[in-house]
């Protein structure tokens, strides 16, 4: 066996303030690069609370403990090192495009700067709870402080898996109370008709497209030629970084065009010959954050008169506006629920509201009958 397995170190007397005792030993460990190390540790106890005897018996007790099925991995290992070197290697390749980078950004973002510098044994249930209040605080939603725990939850269960911790201290926190996330409010009528009036060329056509039929800017984007079929608009892949990429939820779907839109959409496509209906300058697809959609945002919030207006607001206008029932609203938009479309994108509207009760009064309108005076 080998020899450090018999270390019995002898603790001394030590300070001048402070009457300690002190015991100094060699801590083994496995490093992230898989071998064997070791460093120095001490450990200290009051002679005014113990007697020599009592400081020995405390320490060889934890020598016990600590050589007990050999060396342990790294706990002093900080939480950054232990995700760049050990965490994100192993499970980076399980994960798509997408969810790399969104799981990339949340570490860079709001787990690194707060978290990163901590070994992986000094992390606490409070130091992730009050990490996570902070992110609240400073306006992170729901979903995004609720990512943060995820990810640092599945982080520690690792290392609680391969022995850098002895327990997971995210198990038990829980998303503390959020601000509501600010609703994406509906264009009214007026400003649709106003964004359609202002734009010209092909900003005019996917300002169309995307208000009437509630596509993700994304989805737009890889729209191919192929995709018009005689009954609808296929909708099968998104852009992502200038490439095909899955819809948000996988799944394909068709959406019914108008017949003045399907007529505008085969106009337009006279104009080149790309396989893309919308095409980058230099042929490719757009990526979602180009130069160019950026400028066409900012055109259209300057001549319409829609300040702050973004794409999705189409999605979120075509939910509210088109006079549909919410399943086949949910089919359209391409959600997995209908609860996801009425309480994110299908917005009320009073006109709409009082029209639907007059119908109904109409509907069950009484008949008076004279019946002569009693």
């Amino acid at each position: 066996m080998p020899k450090r397995k018999y270390q019995r170190p002898e603790v001394y007397a030590t300070g001048k303030r402070e009457k300690l005792w002190r015991g100094e030993y060699r801590e083994y460990y496995i490093g992230a690069d898989g071998k064997e190390h070791s460093r120095h540790k001490s450990k200290t106890w009051s002679r005014a609370n113990f007697m020599k005897s009592e400081a020995q018996a405390e320490l060889d007790a934890l020598l016990r403990e600590q050589q007990q099925g050999g060396p342990k991995r790294d706990g002093g290992m900080t939480l950054a090192a232990f995700w760049n070197e050990v965490y994100y290697p192993v499970h980076a390749g399980k994960w798509g495009i997408s969810s790399r980078r969104l799981i990339s950004s949340i570490w860079r973002k709001h787990i690194d700067p707060a978290l990163g510098v901590m070994p992986l044994k000094d992390i606490s249930m409070a130091d992730i709870d009050l990490h996570l209040v902070a992110l609240a605080d400073a306006g992170l939603g729901r979903d995004g402080v609720a990512g943060v725990l995820k990810w640092l939850r599945s982080a520690l269960a690792y290392a609680l898996d391969n022995d850098y911790i002895p327990k997971n201290p995210a198990r038990k926190v829980k998303v503390p109370a959020c601000k509501p996330k600010p609703a994406v409010r509906s264009l009214g009528e007026d400003e649709v008709r106003a964004l359609w009036d202002t734009a010209e060329g092909v900003d005019y056509v996917m300002w169309r497209l995307l208000v009437l039929t509630g596509l993700r800017i994304g989805e737009l984007l890889a729209l191919n030629r192929t995709d018009f079929q005689p009954n609808g608009l296929l909708v099968s892949k998104s852009a992502l970084d200038g490439h095909a990429s899955t819809t948000k939820n996988k799944k394909p779907r068709l959406v019914p065009l108008s017949p003045d839109l399907r007529a505008e959409l085969e106009d337009w496509l006279t104009t080149h010959d790309h396989p893309l209906v919308f095409p980058a300058p230099r042929g490719g697809m757009y990526w979602r954050n180009s130069e160019r959609l950026e400028e066409m945002l900012e055109r259209a919030r300057k001549l319409a008169k829609i300040p702050g207006l973004t794409f999705k607001q189409c999605r979120t206008t075509f939910a509210t506006l088109v006079d549909a029932d919410v399943a086949d609203a949910q089919a359209m938009l391409g959600h997995h629920s209908p609860e996801v479309t009425l309480e994110f994108y299908k917005k009320p509207i009073p006109a709409r509201q009082q029209a639907a009760v007059d119908r109904l009064a109409a509907k069950l309108k009484v008949i008076p009958i004279n019946r002569g005076v009693a």
